[in-house]
């Protein structure tokens, strides 16, 4: 009965690992090898838990996009007398995580690097993106039924919205290792282009 558990823990360490090394060194710079020496597994172990390179990096993907949207549960799921307000104090925090790591999106990091050359991770980066999409889409509709948010437009379209100027902030944060993007990101999307007219 412990063997399955045992499996499992080394195969989340994998992955969580695979989180670390490709945000910083990207898919292709990135050697198997590596991952498993940091775990300690055998290299021979490896296709006991993923099929392929291939495989391995969408499971990773998943793993961060798991890792992202728990962070976003715990600022955005939670009971708040102010939707627009909690959705603000999140991307404050998603500020001060940048501070001293500009690591940006795995997401978005891979997306550029791999384009189209892999079915397997733009799959999983399509359906990690509508995940995180749907978290917004909640805390939205919330927003709107409180008056905070404009409703012009449907919680889903501000969400998309959302989502894209995030991640385009992400990546001129790295490109100009400063955090400021962000900021611009948040004071514009949150106090001007969401807010409901007459909102404070």
């Amino acid at each position: 009965m412990t063997r399955p558990k045992r499996n499992q823990d080394i195969r989340e360490q994998l992955l969580n690992q695979g989180v670390s090394i490709f945000i910083n060194q990207g898919y292709h710079g990135t050697g198997i090898k590596e991952v498993l020496d940091r775990v300690k597994v055998p290299k021979g172990s490896f296709y006991n838990y993923f099929e392929s390179k291939e495989h391995f990096g969408a499971e990773v993907i998943r793993q961060y996009a798991k890792q992202i949207t728990a962070n976003m549960d715990t600022w955005l799921s939670e009971p708040q007398p102010d939707a627009l307000d909690a959705l603000k104090q999140f991307f404050e925090q998603e500020i001060l995580r940048h501070e001293n790591s500009r690591e940006g999106c795995l997401i978005g990091n891979l997306g550029a690097e791999l384009g189209d050359s892999s079915e397997l991770c733009l799959q999983a980066m399509s359906e990690s993106l509508q995940v995180m999409e749907q978290r917004f889409v909640r805390v939205l509709q919330k927003a709107q039924k409180q008056g905070t948010v404009r409703k012009d437009l449907a919680a889903g379209e501000l969400a998309s919205i959302l989502l894209n100027a995030y991640e385009g902030a992400l990546l001129r944060m790295q490109i100009e290792k400063s955090v400021e993007p962000l900021r611009q990101f948040t004071k514009l999307m949150l106090d001007d282009f969401l807010r409901a007219s007459g909102g404070n």
